[in-house]
């Protein structure tokens, strides 16, 4: 299962006076004369002339005197490198950047000529021709799996090739349809059996499942959406559908809520959360960030007290008057909703008649955490919530454990931001524009990716950039700044501050990149764009566009040929996030997509989230249909399926009861 790296084509050589001076080539030859030269600094130069039978070629390696002990004349050298016309003699020379000898009986066969050869990524002291022996040796039925693990009758429903074909052409494969059908199978296994164990997964939650079954009669929904200056989008209202639906049932809710930006999740959670207190249960929200946390306390307060339902904020930096009553209330029975941070799964809080969890992006939450929030109650509904766009390889991936709603459109009236990449060289036209929003009353926001000046790093920072644009760009209008050294007391403070128009100007890094509502602020200068990644930038361009007026977006980078690079292009190409998800993956991968390593998801070998996503939903179709004819693997025509789980992930049995 270790895999090439990549494979040369060796089965057509050029002639040696045929290569070109493009790119990397290959020659072949037999050494007929080498010597070494040393340098007036002291280094080594070996040259070497192959021939073909017809041409020859000078080879030229550079400080690697040890060659010597293996380069001797009559021996058959393979060599990859780039061709130049040496300015000094006028000849053509090839500077050698990997080679091979073949001082075999058959050189060609060692070297591998007349074929596609694979290149492995190796350790120091490995060379490549060693470990292709090795590969050789072991694609042979002493080493080769005896049977394969997935029946025949399912490899030929879906055209699929054996295990021991597969390995095979993955190896060493005839041609590139050779190499596409073993690349299939084996992103194929790799898909299917890690949705088979997701699936086993949530067949046993629905299975031992005994949650509290929700039938309220929604009186307060009904007078929380009449108190909204705005009604529901069709899409909240089927989200709210579907999770009512969930939370009628005595198997608990495990549902992934994803909208983007401004979609109106907190209206769908809060119709969520009303329907648990209704029924006489608590609800929790947990978010990663205070400002959040605090920003739905704001919000809930204003719409939920007015209906008699009490809301507590749990956080750090209370008074011990305060924390004694807070958790007076949320240690007994009576029906509340809990809001916090990460201290709402502390060990020593015990949160008793919890029926709802929502945990807002949960992305930035790990599986552990959210694992202890779920314990806190006696298997209580969950609903996890996303405002990073998540692409639906990803998602299937990632999350397929979980049921998925999705608001697709934002509320009617949210106009998207314009969007413009500014070179720094232009920076004083943006200053121009900011004086005209800011005669008008709007607000605006400063972004940079420091928060102090580095020595390493050629960027400007939050702190230094305050000063001078307070001094000599907007001495008229106040200019505030945030980042994530600040206490949340001065946090809480400065955003007030904004929001009440009392600070204009907001410089800060991407502690505003989630819970910042200002509806008044229409311009966005992100400064050094080239530093942010992708769903960063659309996470702080969400920030604007939130009022009735025209907003503006700038992206300002120093004017260098890769600065306008493709997560800018993206970006100015449309403000979907979903849309800018499946960029994001193409560009960066799967590794990092949503800012931290999801526990408990496999490295996939040779699949790709981004290309193999149509494998992807071909194994998750066969993964269901193989479950739902044999929940618990029992069947003896899928023992084989049954044991190869078992050596993939040796919990699986857990699932099984």
């Amino acid at each position: 299962m270790y895999f090439p790296k990549r494979y040369e084509d060796r089965r057509k050589l050029l002639a040696l006076n045929s290569l070109p001076f493009e790119g990397v080539q290959l020659a072949f030859g037999q050494l007929i004369h080498i010597k070494d030269v040393s340098t007036k600094t002291g280094k080594c130069i070996i040259h070497g002339w192959i021939t073909d039978g017809h041409h020859t070629l000078q080879l030229i390696w550079f400080n690697q005197k040890f060659l010597l002990k293996t380069l001797k004349k009559d021996t058959w050298v393979l060599a990859r490198g780039k061709l130049e016309r040496s300015p000094y003699s006028g000849q053509v020379v090839l500077h050698v950047q990997e080679h091979e000898v073949g001082d075999y009986p058959t050189p060609g066969l060692s070297l591998g000529i007349g074929s596609i050869v694979p290149v492995y990524p190796l350790t120091a002291g490995l060379p490549q021709w060693k470990m292709r022996q090795l590969a050789i040796l072991l694609l042979t039925p002493d080493y080769l799996p005896a049977t394969d693990p997935l029946p025949e009758m399912l490899r030929k429903k879906i055209g699929l090739l054996s295990l021991k074909e597969a390995l095979q052409s993955i190896h060493f494969p005839k041609d590139a349809k050779a190499y596409s059908a073993a690349k299939k199978r084996l992103i194929f296994d790799d898909f299917f059996y890690f949705q088979v164990l997701l699936r086993l997964k949530k067949n046993q939650r629905k299975r031992l499942s005994n949650s509290p079954i929700f039938q309220p009669n929604h009186h307060l929904r009904t007078r929380y959406l009449a108190q909204l200056p705005y009604s529901l989008t069709d899409d909240q209202k089927r989200v709210i559908q579907e999770i009512d639906h969930d939370l009628a049932r005595p198997v608990s809710m495990n549902r992934l809520l994803q909208g983007d930006v401004g979609s109106g999740k907190t209206d769908v959670a809060i119709c969520s959360l009303l329907s648990a207190i209704e029924c006489q249960k608590k609800a929790i929200i947990m978010a990663p960030t205070e400002i959040l946390a605090e920003q739905h306390f704001l919000k809930l307060m204003t719409y939920l007290e007015p209906l008699g339902i009490e809301v507590v904020l749990l956080k750090g930096g209370l008074s011990q008057k305060t924390k004694k009553s807070y958790l007076q209330k949320i240690q007994s029975d009576i029906p509340l909703v809990i809001i916090g941070t990460h201290a709402l799964i502390q060990d020593s809080l015990t949160i008793p008649n919890v029926g709802l969890v929502i945990i807002d992006e949960q992305h930035r939450f790990g599986t552990i955490q959210r694992t202890r929030l779920q314990q806190k109650g006696q298997q209580p509904h969950c609903l996890f919530m996303s405002a990073t766009p998540i692409p639906r390889s990803f998602m299937l991936t990632c999350f397929g454990d979980l049921d998925k709603s999705i608001i697709y459109k934002l509320p009617p009236g949210r106009k998207p931001p314009f969007t413009q990449f500014v070179p720094e060289t232009q920076l004083s036209d943006i200053y121009t524009h900011c004086h005209t929003q800011l005669a008008h009353g709007h607000q605006i926001y400063l972004v940079y990716p420091l928060i102090e000046e580095s020595e390493k790093l050629d960027l400007k920072s939050a702190i230094d950039s305050h000063l001078y644009l307070q001094t000599h760009i907007f001495p008229t209008y106040t200019v505030g700044i945030i980042h994530g050294k600040l206490t949340s007391i001065e946090k809480k403070e400065i955003m007030a501050q904004f929001k009440e128009q009392k600070i204009q100007i907001l410089v800060a890094t991407t502690v505003i990149e989630v819970g910042i509502d200002v509806p008044n602020a229409t311009t966005m200068v992100i400064h050094h764009a080239e530093r942010f990644g992708l769903s960063q930038l659309h996470q702080l361009r969400g920030r604007i566009g939130r009022g009735h007026s025209d907003s503006f977006c700038f992206l300002v980078a120093k004017p260098r040929a890769n600065t306008y690079n493709s997560r800018i292009k993206a970006i100015l190409n449309t403000s979907d996030g979903f849309k800018l998800a499946e960029d994001d993956l193409q560009i960066r991968g799967a590794g990092d997509m949503l800012g931290t390593r999801q526990s408990g998801i496999p490295d996939f070998g040779l699949a790709d989230l981004a290309k193999d996503e149509s494998t992807l939903l071909l194994a998750r179709q066969e993964a269901v249909s193989l479950l739902k004819m044999d929940p618990y693997l029992l069947l003896i025509q899928h023992h084989t399926i049954m044991q190869h789980m078992l050596q993939l992930y040796p919990d699986v049995q857990a699932f099984l009861n």
